[in-house]
């Protein structure tokens, strides 16, 4: 049980950085904290097992309205399939809201951050192919005596050389972990599909090292790729499908299914199609060329992750990026977020979202109206998909109505160069069907009315921020995550 909304505001953190192709100037890994608590918030940053004077140990004060970046020495990204110590705590007594930055020159991407309240103890890899150089998976520690159990992918070139031993797609790598550890492994061939099982709660990292995107219509450029994956628990079956902005080339995106004979349905702008996955861990890619809008249905919980092509030519500053798509049953109802830091000065940055079309009005950004978005209808439903070039530095997204819910995507883009994540994220078990989730979907059914809601709220699973969305979501949750 816990006394606030399972999202991916939190108390403690526990991060890794995985492989990137260094530069010959090489640059430090970016931790980015902020809060949007209004009195100073003590934050704390461990790094405390790796062996050099590079080790980290930090501690400072942040409030509403600003950032801190912690800057760590790359000594704590891992390379190769490498079993080692160099996990990182967040620690504060208040939430915050983390980001990390994998940087070199020319290759870098960033994810959002997970609370160790909100990771979970199933998870399937997310990578692109035809990879330029090698496929990532990494698994970071939260706890002592972990065991991990990692099926490899069963896709072509699959092979993982660990401890005198190569494994192929279908095998088993199993491993004991404790707090601060972290493994990770890689591959030319496709990880993608790697299940991932733990008996307590693990961070889990998925990507590239660094990889072109795209064919035929993209340059040759690369770029590292990252993201901090959700907890199957945490998949949905509703999507937004909506291009980055300012992009001449379109997107990929993958669909990873976690349950066998998964159906999906996806619909929009010059789009309708039916599709299959077989298998759970299998997955179907699409590329969608730009301006394209759509919402994808599935019967069964999916993940599915953008992937920013490659840019074509100098007219296109951009590069590749991995970029959760959000479910919309874990829209949340208000953003603080910050920009990350090019490695030539600043990005142009973007905020791309996806709300109501009745309720674009009530848009704020750092308590003032959203007036001038760019938007565009999504065939098909009730939303509407609107961007705006934002400063850089922090910001917060909220709305007039506190219920009203929303998606956030934070993207930036410069020459040979981009990143992409989500802002913030509810991270609701709507797939975990135990006991206590199932009492907690009858004690919803009884309660009738928002007001009722809030004073029963501490007697559930999930509260606060989850509450204020209620209305917009209390049968949905009770017909798609139950029943």
């Amino acid at each position: 049980m816990t006394s606030g909304a399972l999202d991916n505001k939190g108390r403690r953190f526990m991060l890794g950085f995985m492989d990137n192709l260094p530069f010959p100037q090489d640059q430090n890994l970016e931790l980015f904290v902020t809060t949007n608590v209004k009195h100073p918030v003590t934050v704390h940053v461990n790094g405390p097992m790796i062996n050099s004077t590079n080790k980290i140990h930090q501690t400072f004060h942040i409030s509403k309205g600003h950032v801190h970046l912690v800057n760590i020495s790359r000594e704590y990204r891992l390379h190769g399939t490498e079993m080692s110590s160099k996990g990182i705590e967040i620690k504060a007594p208040n939430q915050i809201m983390v980001y990390g930055i994998n940087r070199e020159k020319f290759s870098d991407d960033g994810y959002l951050a997970l609370p160790t309240d909100a990771i979970g103890n199933e998870y399937y890899a997310v990578c692109y192919t035809p990879a330029t150089r090698y496929t990532l998976a990494m698994v970071i520690a939260a706890y002592n005596n972990t065991s991990v159990a990692i099926r490899l992918a069963n896709n072509p070139n699959v092979s993982v050389d660990w401890n005198g031993k190569s494994y192929h797609g279908g095998d088993w790598i199993n491993i004991t972990m404790n707090k601060f550890d972290t493994f990770e492994i890689n591959s030319t061939g496709d990880l993608t599909g790697t299940y991932i099982k733990s008996d307590n709660p693990v961070s889990v990292l998925s990507g590239n090292m660094k990889t072109k995107v795209g064919t035929g219509h993209v340059g040759n450029s690369q770029d590292h790729l990252v993201e901090q994956l959700l907890p199957v628990r945490s998949w949905g079956k509703n999507f937004a499908i909506v291009p980055l902005p300012k992009r001449k080339t379109g997107e990929e995106y993958r669909i990873i299914a976690s349950e066998d004979n998964t159906h999906i349905s996806i619909s929009g702008t010059n789009v309708s199609k039916s599709l299959v996955i077989a298998k759970a861990g299998q997955y179907i890619q699409l590329h969608y060329p730009p301006n394209t809008y759509a919402h994808a249905v599935s019967d069964k919980p999916v993940q599915i992750m953008q992937f920013a092509d490659t840019q074509a030519s100098h007219r296109d500053p951009a590069d590749p990026a991995m970029i959760t798509v959000v479910p919309i049953e874990q829209y949340a109802a208000d953003y603080t977020f910050t920009t990350p830091r090019y490695s030539q000065g600043n990005y142009s940055n973007f905020f791309t979202f996806v709300i109501d079309k009745s309720q674009t009005g009530g848009l704020m950004i750092d308590g003032h109206p959203i007036t001038h978005a760019h938007y565009t209808d999504i065939p098909g439903t009730n939303l509407t998909s609107g961007y705006l070039h934002i400063t850089v530095g922090t910001h917060t997204v909220s709305h007039s109505t506190p219920e009203v819910v929303f998606g956030g995507v934070l993207f930036g883009k410069a020459k040979l160069e981009s990143y992409g994540f989500p802002v913030g994220l509810l991270l609701v078990p709507v797939n975990d069907v135990s006991t206590d989730f199932k009492e907690y979907c009858c004690l919803i059914v009884k309660l009738i009315s928002y007001d009722n809601c809030a004073k029963f709220s501490k007697n559930v699973l999930v509260t606060g921020q989850f509450w204020k969305s209620l209305k917009y979501r209390f049968f949905f949750y009770i017909r798609e995550a139950w029943f």
